[in-house]
């Protein structure tokens, strides 16, 4: 019997994207007995990362015209969508950019698509649990009631590096950089030299003098690809960093990981991986990030690196 053909469309950032992932998981195993196939249409390099690491079986570009001209109506006394995209030729059709009542909705009641489910990917900022359960509830409302899906294997690497990502998509979600720098110069001091990913924000908000001396102190390479990303992820012993995107990719991909969260919502968006620790500041109504001491994050590290020897 062939595999369900499952298609889910999502337009968003790396962190909101592979948070994802649990859902991916949890299809796969409602539907173990025929087996799931999954497409996903979402921005092109978040697609291939996801099919190359195995998340999903095939992607397609939420960019192209065949699938952009379903935020359009249809014509009226048109009985067809807009497009006939092969992704909308499935068994289900998941979709987190429409509300059901859109003109993306209109294009997909016409579509081949043999059932369709909508959900909201980001839930008010009062919801009192994961994101990922919010996205299960609201497709368990839709008829679609899907278990919790396993985490990942947790990854051993214990001769690998311990990787620092000091970036995040806000300010207010960054770590002072000088502690960031400060932790790092600890860990080399005690032997632990770790490797610093940069990407292009960073190297424009700290400029060429603090990029020259990271080249003479550290190991560290520019985050380009995300399936490059991926691959240097997959081989880190452990991993440091803010409420970001590669944070969130390093804990769905088993990494041992350490998050830094200041105003955002752990409860919400902390990262599901097996091997996940959230550090916040001490006070319990501080959000600033300012306030989370660089001991209370080294001493953490050492306990993991501890562990995994």
């Amino acid at each position: 019997m062939p595999a369900i053909r499952i298609s889910v469309v999502h337009q968003a950032a790396l962190g909101d994207t592979v948070l994802l992932i649990p859902l991916f998981r949890s299809l796969r195993k409602h539907f173990e007995h025929d087996g799931a196939a999954i497409t996903m249409v979402t921005k092109a390099n978040l697609g291939q990362m996801l099919t190359m690491l195995g998340f999903v079986d095939g992607y397609a570009s939420a960019d192209d015209r065949e699938h952009t001209a379903w935020f359009v109506p249809p014509e009226e006394g048109s009985v067809g969508a807009n497009s006939a995209p092969v992704w909308a030729d499935c068994d289900l059709l998941i979709s987190a950019v429409s509300t059901g009542r859109d003109a993306w909705a209109a294009n997909a009641e016409r579509s081949p698509a043999r059932r369709r489910v909508y959900f909201n990917p980001r839930p008010d900022a009062e919801y009192p649990h994961h994101v990922t359960e919010f996205h299960r509830k609201q497709l368990a409302a839709a008829g679609l009631d899907l278990p919790a899906g396993p985490l990942p294997l947790p990854r051993s690497n214990p001769d690998g590096a311990i990787v620092i990502h000091p970036g995040s998509g806000g300010d207010a979600k960054c770590w002072p950089r000088e502690r960031f720098l400060g932790l790092a110069r600890a860990l080399k001091r005690l032997g632990y030299p770790p490797t610093l990913i940069l990407g292009e924000a960073e190297q424009e908000r700290w400029g060429n003098q603090i990029i020259d001396q990271l080249q003479q102190e550290f190991a560290w390479y520019l985050h380009m690809g995300l399936y490059e990303l991926a691959d240097r992820l997959s081989r880190a012993r452990l991993y440091l960093g803010n409420d970001s995107g590669v944070t969130h990719l390093a804990a769905a991909m088993g990494i041992p990981t350490v998050t830094l969260f200041g105003p955002s919502d752990d409860r919400q968006w902390a990262p599901v991986g097996p091997g996940v620790q959230v550090l916040r500041p001490a006070a319990p109504a501080s959000r600033d990030l300012q306030a989370l001491e660089e001991e209370t994050v080294l001493h953490t590290l050492l306990a993991d690196l501890r562990r995994i020897h």
